[in-house]
């Protein structure tokens, strides 16, 4: 981590966590998506190339979204599936030689049970395929993360779902507690933590956020048919993954120690103390972008803001009790010696100057991904009928360069005057 130290403060020049800090993606890296048609819709894809974007601005990560509808881990199909399944072991080995990634992230078992009450066999496949697809990664010599499947969710399909008496089951027509099946997966995969595997489980987490609200609301969903989560579902993929990554959730801080006599060079440069009052040339980070899609009861109750783009100014050893603080000529807020010493949220004080290039990166990073992942998709090659085709990769990527061109432009830190000045 780069500190500048000077005077009276610690102070990052731009934010202050780099992704050599504990994050398990470092810059340079490629990370490749593997899953089904829940990887292939790729929000949760965006939501991270959104977070390392703006968190890391000069640093670069190539996320390529590699999933295939229907596709499973098992080379299993129900019955009425109107072609075999794809199966990823038919095609892993062409991607992982024309990706050459740092990191796989594996999604399945929606698929994988096929829509049939649990079964031990079934299981085993499943169990089989999983092991099969990490050590295949291995020995490509990537790093692989996991995560769970998302939730099959019945309140939407009441008239769809079958009892587990029926003859057949199918996507079509589902098991009606056929997340118990996944439930079971899920719990499986979390244990492979104990293998030092990198495992998020949105599983639990949407099947908790959906708990919470359906006691007001008990046809709430996140998805429109039991299957595949919304932009809100995926939100919670995102999140989970962020965390089992070890991914800092503050934008940065400012430490400011009146009673510090370290002093360096660059900071006498942006540092000017005059008396009771400090002025302070700092850079403003872009935070996290956000689905526009997100249901705004969970942007509330989630407090994304808050917890994932927190920015403290922290100032200890005043000895005036109340300060106004000012973003160059235009009074921010006033603050006591107290909050000064716990901290303050700038990203509130610069929320509004910081939001429309957030909404701007969303739309270019949705733009990008899109195009790379269909690009990605078709180069690599897979043998599920009807999918969409992408423009050729060497076209892609050209275009692709365009647009992160115009992102980096909008992520870059921008440089800002801080004072603080005693309330009279």
């Amino acid at each position: 981590m780069r500190r500048l130290i000077v005077l009276v403060f610690f102070l990052s020049l731009s934010p202050i966590v780099t992704a050599d800090e504990g994050f398990l993606l470092k810059p340079g890296e490629r990370v490749v998506f593997l899953g089904d048609s829940n990887t292939f819709s790729g929000r949760f894809i965006m939501l991270l190339d959104a977070y390392v974007t703006t968190r890391f601005p000069n640093d670069r990560f190539d996320l390529i979204n590699l999933g295939l509808p229907s596709e499973t881990v098992t080379g299993l199909s129900e019955p009425d599936h109107p072609y075999p399944r794809p199966d990823i072991h038919s095609r892993v080995a062409q991607a992982l030689q024309k990706t050459k990634p740092n990191v796989v992230v594996i999604c399945y078992g929606m698929n994988d049970g096929i829509y049939y009450p649990f079964s031990d066999e079934r299981f085993r496949k499943y169990q089989a395929g999983l092991r099969s697809l990490i050590q295949k990664c291995r020995d490509a010599k990537t790093r692989v993360v996991l995560h769970t499947p998302a939730p099959f969710d019945s309140t939407p399909l009441a008239t769809k779902v079958l009892p587990a008496t029926a003859d057949k089951f199918s996507w079509m027509r589902p098991y009606a507690d056929y997340d118990g099946v996944l439930t079971r997966y899920s719990e499986w995969l979390v244990k492979l933590r104990d293998e030092g595997l990198p495992v998020a489980d949105p599983h639990a987490a949407i099947l908790e956020y959906l708990k919470l609200r359906r006691k007001d609301q008990p046809a709430y969903r996140v998805s429109g048919d039991g299957i595949h989560p919304d932009g809100t579902g995926q939100w919670f993929i995102a999140r989970e993954l962020l965390t089992a990554l070890h991914a800092p959730t503050a934008l940065d801080e400012i430490n400011i120690d009146l009673k510090s006599d370290q002093r360096t060079e660059e900071i006498r440069k942006r540092l000017t103390v005059n008396g009771d009052s400090i002025s302070y040339r700092c850079a403003v980070p872009i935070p996290m972008p956000q689905d526009s899609t997100w249901d705004k009861v969970m942007l509330q109750s989630e407090k994304i803001d808050e917890k994932w783009n927190r920015w403290i100014l922290r100032v200890k050893g005043v000895e005036t009790d109340r300060f106004n603080l000012f973003v160059g000529d235009q009074k921010a807020g006033q603050y006591t010696r107290e909050q000064l010493t716990s901290g303050v949220d700038l990203f509130s004080v610069f929320q509004a100057t910081t939001q429309e290039k957030r909404s701007r990166i969303w739309q270019l990073i949705e733009k990008k991904q899109r195009l790379l992942g269909l690009a990605w998709l078709s180069d690599v090659g897979h043998n599920r009928p009807d999918t969409p085709k992408g423009i050729p990769l060497a076209e892609a990527q050209r275009q692709a360069a365009d647009l992160e061109v115009e992102i980096r432009k909008l992520a870059a830190p921008t440089e800002s005057m801080l004072k603080l000045v005693p309330a009279r």
